[in-house]
């Protein structure tokens, strides 16, 4: 039996698709944001002066088991100072000793800084609780109010939140 050059090529396309299939890997919808855990001021008031902090937990889990989270923190113009955000693990309750910046982490951060306006790179993370920890500046004489939202992206071919 003969089998011609793009016969060999459909065969071996078809044995690879099948096997991605086989395996779970099936991203034909893409990797996409598909889901947000949003944090902000109304929930747990303004960061504190002088370097105060914050933090809330949160549940993320994702709707394929591939799934990968980045955190955004929004700025607001009129506000003086900054507050940065950090994914970390729960069991941390107070990131940094000293002022910050410049201060060393006394947890492992998961995820962060998201600098005021600005957004941290991706993470491959597993489901479950985190904390949010909001860092304010010690130079900032005043309480900040801030936006932070952490971005769920995975396969899934839900629709993507705009």
């Amino acid at each position: 039996m003969i089998i011609s050059r793009s016969g060999r090529m459909l065969s071996v396309t078809a044995l690879a698709t099948t096997l991605v299939i086989a395996s779970g890997y099936d991203h034909h919808c893409g990797l996409g944001e598909h889901a947000r855990v949003t944090v902000n001021t109304s929930q747990t008031g303004r960061v504190p002066c002088c370097g105060g902090a914050l933090y809330q937990d949160v549940m993320l889990k994702g709707a394929t088991s591939d799934r990968e989270f980045s955190l955004s923190n929004t700025a607001f113009p009129a506000e003086a100072g900054g507050v940065d955000a950090f994914l970390v693990p729960t069991s941390c309750q107070k990131l940094f000793d000293g002022p910050y910046p410049g201060a060393a982490p006394l947890c492992t951060i998961c995820s962060g800084p998201a600098r005021p306006g600005g957004v941290a790179s991706r993470v491959k993370l597993d489901p479950g609780t985190y904390r949010v920890y909001l860092q304010g500046y010690s130079n900032v004489t005043s309480s900040v109010s801030y936006l932070v939202d952490v971005y769920i992206w995975d396969y899934s071919c839900s629709a993507l939140i705009g």
